[in-house]
C-alpha cells in the first residue's frame, strides 16, 4: 500500500498488508485501524479501499477490509453511490430528526420525485433507549464528523472540483 506520510512518520503503518489475494482489487487505500472513531483502540477495520468491486470488475466500490486472524468473509464491500446516499441517509437521521420521524424532501434521492417521511420503527422502549443512549453519548464526535464533512465539500466546491 503506497502511503506516504508528511514529516517522514511512520504511524499509521498497519499489520497485515492490504490484501492482494482478494476478489476486490484495491486502487486506492489508506490505513483505517487507527481512525475508526468509538472502535478505534479495538478494531478489526484495518483498511479503507475504493476499487474494483468483487461482483463486477467494471464497477468501483468502497471496502471496509477487516481482519482478525484472517481477512475477514463480513468485510463490507458497497457500491460508491450507496456509500453517498447513505451519508445522507443518517444525516437526516441523525441531525434532522423530529417526533419519532424524519422527512426526506423530494429529489434528495435520483428517482425521487416525491417527498415522504421515514417513522421510527416498531421496536421496543428498551431499544429506543439504547438508540437515543448512544446518540447522546457519541453527538459530539459524530457532529464533528459531519462538519469535517462539510468543510472538505465546501473546501472542493470553492476549488471548483464540485
Amino acid at each position: 500500500m503506497p502511503i506516504e506520510e508528511f514529516g517522514g512518520k511512520n504511524n499509521y503503518k498497519i499489520t497485515p498488508p492490504l490484501p492482494q489475494h482478494l476478489e476486490h482489487q484495491p486502487i486506492y487505500a489508506m490505513p483505517y485501524q487507527p481512525f475508526d472513531g468509538i472502535y478505534r483502540k479495538n478494531t478489526d477495520a484495518r483498511y479503507l479501499s475504493v476499487g474494483l468491486s468483487q461482483w463486477g470488475h467494471d464497477d468501483l466500490s468502497l471496502k471496509i477490509m477487516r481482519y482478525r486472524d484472517q481477512w475477514s468473509r463480513q468485510s463490507e464491500e458497497i457500491p460508491l453511490h450507496r456509500v453517498i446516499d447513505s451519508t445522507v441517509f443518517l444525516a437526516k437521521v441523525l441531525l434532522d430528526r423530529d417526533q419519532q420521524s424524519v422527512e426526506i424532501e423530494r429529489n434528495l434521492f435520483v428517482d425521487q420525485p416525491e417527498g415522504f417521511r421515514v417513522r421510527e420503527e416498531s421496536v421496543t422502549a428498551t431499544d429506543i433507549q439504547k438508540f437515543e443512549v448512544f446518540l447522546e453519548t457519541h453527538n459530539d464526535q459524530l457532529k464533528e464528523r459531519f462538519n469535517k464533512l462539510f468543510q472538505l465539500l465546501s473546501s472542493l466546491k470553492t476549488q471548483g472540483k464540485l
